[in-house]
């Protein structure tokens, strides 16, 4: 086995393990209001009588209708559980296969899965029964894809990118963050010209609205609700928002300091690292997640769950500047893995501490709204 084989399939153990200890010892313990929405929802749909339709929750309906269907052989949130679960791993293998795409690095790709699936709103919300997971990796999925012909786009790939991105929609809105991703690509890294760029990106366009479209179209004859009444009701002016979650300087920094905690420190290695190596190709590619790690401010309020849509850029940075370089490879190896150990050790004291007296500390349904 070669080393590339050997540090994905140590990727996918390491993620199977995490993936354990979460559905056993935590996933039952979570009490996200989400859920209950989720839950009704699918009971709704599939005839159940204690069921109430959720139409916000369906105007995503794939999650929805997937439960469903599964619902006579399994429990209702298992639905939601079992389909993030798949999520969950095909998200370990596009980490992976990013990271080494730029990095050319089997060892820092794997500290990168390490990193993503360890991170807080991993721990608290990939495998709960909810719906960020697919919305990640169709985010990720999109984002791979264009990347894949970054110096010379063409419009197959184009289409493909959008077309992944808008199936993910109907999944989870967060997925609309590869369409900013791939024009930030485009403006950034890509060589050809301007009519080109603009032929890319009206493909991207047409392939990404597809899907959506014909569902707002089908939803809206059926209960005349649209993408526009969520986003005004939900995006720009939630109901539920309370002062705790209000766009103040605090409460931002405590919502992304949750998203990665001390793997911020890693970030900022990487980063540094960055700028003295002066990769520039790199540095473009790199840049070009910036506008969609950010797209979280398009949200009425901020928190680590939407912030986590910066995954990707935080860690191939993060993961870069876990890289240790000390003549005794083996003490490199040992304190890159110590520093691992640490950052999954914090993230699950974190998350235990929160479970357990988070409602003393934080108003009632905002630990894990």
């Amino acid at each position: 086995m070669n080393t590339f084989k050997k540090y994905l399939l140590l990727s996918l153990i390491v993620a199977l393990v995490n993936a354990v200890i979460l559905v056993v010892f935590f996933v039952p313990r979570f009490d996200h209001t989400d859920t209950r929405e989720y839950i009704a929802t699918i009971e709704y749909i599939s005839g159940n009588p204690k069921g109430r339709l959720f139409i916000h929750r369906f105007l995503k309906p794939l999650p929805i209708l997937i439960g469903a269907a599964i619902s006579p052989i399994l429990r209702t949130e298992n639905t939601l559980i079992v389909q993030n679960l798949i999520f969950y791993f095909l998200s370990v293998l596009l980490i992976f296969f990013l990271i080494y795409r730029l990095y050319r690095n089997e060892r820092q790709a794997f500290y990168g899965v390490i990193l993503y699936i360890g991170a807080y709103p991993m721990l608290a919300y990939g495998l709960a029964p909810l719906t960020d997971m697919p919305g990640w990796f169709f985010y990720l999925f999109s984002v791979f894809i264009a990347l894949a012909y970054f110096k010379r786009p063409n419009l197959k790939t184009s289409f493909l990118s959008g077309l992944v991105a808008g199936i993910g929609m109907l999944f989870k809105e967060n997925s609309a963050a590869a369409s900013i991703f791939f024009v930030s690509l485009l403006i950034i890294v890509s060589q050809v010209s301007l009519k080109d760029k603009l032929k890319n990106i009206f493909v991207f366009g047409i392939a990404f609205l597809f899907f959506p479209l014909i569902n707002q179209l089908y939803i809206y004859s059926l209960y005349s609700y649209s993408y526009w009444d969520w986003y005004r009701t939900g995006g720009l002016h939630s109901t539920s928002l309370t002062t705790f979650y209000a766009y103040t300087p605090f409460r931002i920094i405590i919502e992304m300091g949750r998203v990665f905690l001390i793997g911020w420190i890693f970030f900022l290695g990487g980063f540094f690292k960055e700028i003295y190596i002066k990769n520039r190709e790199r540095q473009k590619v790199l840049l070009s997640f910036i506008p969609s790690s950010l797209s979280f401010f398009l949200w009425a309020y901020p928190h680590n769950r939407i912030i986590f849509i910066a995954a990707p850029l935080l860690v191939l940075l993060g993961s870069f500047g876990l890289l240790r370089k000390h003549k005794n490879s083996k003490v490199s190896s040992f304190v890159e893995v110590s520093l691992l150990s640490l950052y999954i050790f914090v993230n699950y004291i974190i998350l235990e501490f929160l479970l357990r007296y988070g409602t003393i500390i934080q108003p009632p349904g905002t630990i894990f709204g």
